[in-house]
């Protein structure tokens, strides 16, 4: 198979945004509750974790230019599993306490956390990819027009698709993941209104996995597959990769998301299967 053009990339996104977080955030200086300095940019990751090759990749990928254009101290935290919102707001306030600022929580999940560790770190800016519904100074909302680089992967696997079936798989049944899904549609009936969408989700929540279980999405791939999908479109985290790996097994395109997953290293033997990510 031959790959396309890319489409769109928009992880790339996360890394402009990480830097513009360092020109809003203001320093810790003094109080009891807040360290003295500025360290500098920490991030705590979503459900998934680092090596996930697309969502939380792209985050770290942020980290990493924001580190190496500045010469920050940084930090990065992984998530834990069954974690509550407890956990979560220790997390983002163990951060404040040592001086990072800003502070990041990478995904939606932390909205709840979010809000109180900000209340009680009123010097520290915080950041919260995905979701816009914190209302505090010290916060800054990282919100992405996901069904626009969904629109454009419908067109292409529109374009692409020779029996005219497509498949969507959403990692967890949530409205951010209803964008993806409705991008993808629209894009696809737009280009050929023959093409047939499949759409599934992996789980209703994110505690189950929907996130973070290659299984669930390789099996979701492979169902759509069986029903004559020869392109298959993932916004669903680590478990993604399992819907690549069933793409890649089964001869057909696999669409990739948040990250450029055609130059995943951990990837790599996927790759030509790879028609683009958005």
């Amino acid at each position: 198979m031959r790959r396309i053009s890319r489409i769109t990339v928009a992880g790339a996104a996360t890394a402009s945004l990480a830097l513009a977080l360092s020109a809003c955030g203001g320093t810790s200086t003094s109080g009891s509750s807040e360290s003295k300095g500025d360290k500098g940019l920490a991030i705590a990751y979503d459900v998934g974790g680092k090596g996930d090759q697309s969502f939380n990749d792209a985050a770290y990928a942020g980290l990493e230019q924001a580190k190496k254009e500045f010469d920050y101290t940084t930090a990065d935290i992984e998530p834990t599993e069954g974690e509550t919102d407890a956990d979560k707001q220790q997390r983002l306030e163990s951060l404040a306490k040592q001086g990072y600022n800003p502070v990041v929580g990478v995904g939606y999940a932390y909205a709840t956390a979010m809000k109180a560790a900000a209340e009680k770190y009123p010097k520290t800016t915080f950041g919260i990819v995905d979701d816009s519904t914190v209302k505090a100074d010290n916060v800054a909302d990282l919100v992405f027009s996901e069904e626009e680089a969904s629109y454009l992967a419908g067109v292409a696997a529109a374009k692409s698709t020779k029996n005219k079936v497509v498949g969507f798989v959403g990692g967890v049944d949530v409205p951010l993941i209803h964008k993806f899904q409705a991008g993808f549609e629209q894009g696809v009936k737009d280009t050929d209104p023959k093409v047939k969408v499949l759409s599934q989700y992996l789980t209703q929540t994110a505690e189950e996995g929907g996130f973070s279980s290659p299984d669930k999405g390789k099996t979701a791939a492979e169902g759509q597959i069986e029903k004559k999908a020869d392109v298959v479109y993932a916004a669903a985290g680590l478990s993604g990769q399992g819907v690549i790996e069933a793409a890649a097994a089964n001869k057909v395109w696999a669409i990739g998301v948040d990250s450029d997953q055609y130059k995943q290293e951990a990837l790599a033997k996927y790759k030509d299967s790879i028609l683009t990510s958005a």
